[in-house]
């Protein structure tokens, strides 16, 4: 790998599809890979080291060799990804991160102005409330019971930054101050101000998919979402199928009317597994029916169930292809015309548009 090429690391797939994606609309090649693979031909290189749900303990080394790996490509700069809400193991990932880059300091913000996701006085908001007043508060892998950063953090950083940030303006203000002895980190609009920093320049969004009647499978691994998820599909006349699955009937609901959702559901049979469990067998589902039906369309919300249909799948390496909503990643298998995969967060909504 070139020095010009920019380094990614994050820690669910979801998050470096969500940043490829800014990546491509700011003009940048950019590719999601799974295990890192210096021959891409990409300008962005966006590594899912998939510590999310992992401990501490197993994170931070996992997180360190990658950093390690990456820094010996010599990256023009590295970026270290972390959720808004600052869910998973942050502390651990960007001090191992820091000690890896050789860097003695970072910055971390992970505030997303533009959706109402901001940092004052030293605590996370969303709208109007404090974290811990919001639906985070009950989030089944890591609920978040306060607002304060230093607390979601679980100890003073030492030489990480974690200022407020409540405005685009603060995110260019912060972006300004980073230099080759700095670690950034934070979320894809901290990312999108150094991208503009360095002078790129977003595009204009692109259509979600040219195929006027594709074959499009939406998947659904988010406790949290899965019962807006289940009445925005039945308003449009989607096929809803919840645990528990079955490949054969889902495969010839999609040979028939057409797009399909498949989700975790909220019934006994949900609730009886923990969440690895559930992203598991819902990614073994998946891949049960796109063995009789090959998709158009992948749509995949939640890091967790993202990763584990793609890992299912065997896909190491996809590659950002159309510009697509902010928050959204519309990526292909490189080497492969379909199908498309759109992944997002399970913590924001699917624009309209992109359920086609």
């Amino acid at each position: 790998m070139l020095g010009a090429v920019i380094a990614v690391i994050a820690d669910d797939i979801s998050g470096a599809a969500e940043l490829a994606g800014a990546a491509l609309r700011h003009g940048l090649r950019a590719e999601v890979q799974t295990a890192f693979d210096p021959s891409a031909d990409a300008e962005v290189i966006c590594v899912d080291t998939d510590t999310r749900s992992l401990g501490a303990s197993e994170a931070a080394p996992r997180t360190a060799e990658t950093v390690r790996r990456v820094a010996e490509a010599d990256p023009k700069w590295i970026y270290k990804k972390c959720d808004s809400v600052l869910r998973g193991n942050v502390r651990a990932e960007l001090l191992a991160a820091m000690g890896a880059a050789g860097k003695a300091r970072a910055i971390l913000v992970s505030a997303n102005p533009s959706r109402r996701r901001i940092v004052r006085g030293g605590q996370i908001f969303v709208g109007d409330l404090p974290l811990h007043d919001t639906a985070f508060a009950r989030d089944p892998e890591h609920p978040r019971t306060t607002a304060r950063i230093v607390d979601l953090l679980g100890g003073e950083l030492g030489g990480v930054a974690a200022p407020d940030a409540e405005s685009a303006a603060d995110l260019v203000r912060h972006a300004a101050a980073v230099d080759g002895g700095i670690l950034p980190a934070g979320g894809v609009e901290f990312f999108e101000a150094l991208l503009r920093k360095e002078g790129c320049q977003a595009a204009a969004r692109g259509e979600a998919s040219r195929d006027s009647h594709p074959v499009t499978l939406a998947v659904c691994g988010s406790a949290a979402s899965w019962p807006a998820r289940r009445d925005q599909a039945r308003a449009l006349g989607l096929a809803v199928f919840s645990f528990p699955l079955e490949a054969a009937a889902i495969a010839a609901e999609l040979r028939g009317r057409g797009p399909a959702l498949v989700g975790i559901g909220d019934g006994p049979a949900t609730r009886a597994l923990a969440p690895a469990a559930l992203a598991s067998r819902l990614a073994r589902v998946c891949a049960e029916v796109l063995a009789l039906v090959p998709a158009d369309r992948l749509l995949l919300e939640g890091g967790a169930t993202a990763g584990a249909v793609i890992h299912r799948l065997g896909w190491r390496r996809l590659a950002a292809c159309q510009v697509a909503a902010p928050g959204v990643g519309a990526l292909r298998p490189v080497g492969q015309d379909r199908p498309l995969l759109l992944i997002k967060p399970g913590s924001y909504d699917w624009p309209p548009e992109i359920w086609g």
